[in-house]
């Protein structure tokens, strides 16, 4: 986690140094990509990577054919849901909120493979699709109420209902995967 919050913060400091008219830039492009889902996903809005204009895909190995680019509005307009919780673990009691993953992998028409999550530091981590809607787990976009910023947790975080869902009791923070950027859908066995 140390670690993993170190990356974070030179990535806040590199965000920092693009400029405050970069960030407004991208803040009124609501309807920008943030999120770009891609594997075994049948609702495609576009087609190959493109490594010239795209290169920080190709730096944490991940490549496609077919994707889907989800902005923070496509995310808005599913089902928001709040997940009130501490994080990090035994922290501050704070509420998210966004729709849940499930409903994120329907939207792409998604196979029932694994989900392996990859964060703009480069954190990625597999997770079982079962367990997934099982928990009811979000893509959070927001926390307290304010839009998680790049450079803090955002675009989008992975949580977990670790308060509310006694199978969860004592999580560590580890599939709680912030500054999340890519999705990929693996083949189902």
């Amino acid at each position: 986690m140390l670690k993993r919050m170190i990356q974070a913060g030179a990535c806040s400091l590199l965000l920092a140094a693009c400029g405050a008219e970069t960030a407004l830039q991208f803040e009124t492009a609501s309807d920008a990509d943030i999120i770009t889902l891609f594997g075994d996903v049948s609702q495609v809005d576009r087609t190959g990577m493109d490594l010239v204009t795209e290169p920080v895909f190709a730096s944490y190995g991940l490549d496609f054919q077919a994707a889907m680019g989800l902005s923070r509005d496509s995310l808005l307009a599913l089902e928001q849901h709040e997940i009130t919780v501490d994080f990090p673990a035994g922290g501050a009691i704070r509420t998210f909120s966004g729709p849940r993953l499930q409903d994120v992998l329907d939207l792409a028409q998604a196979g029932r493979g694994t989900v392996t999550l990859t964060a703009l530091d480069g954190y990625q981590r597999t997770l079982d699709r079962d367990r997934i809607g099982r928990h009811g787990v979000i893509l959070a976009i927001s926390m307290d109420g304010t839009g998680l910023p790049l450079g803090g947790f955002g675009p989008a975080m992975l949580v977990w209902p670790r308060q509310d869902d006694p199978a969860l009791a004592g999580q560590s923070d580890d599939d709680w995967i912030w500054s999340v950027f890519a999705i990929e859908i693996g083949e189902a066995d």
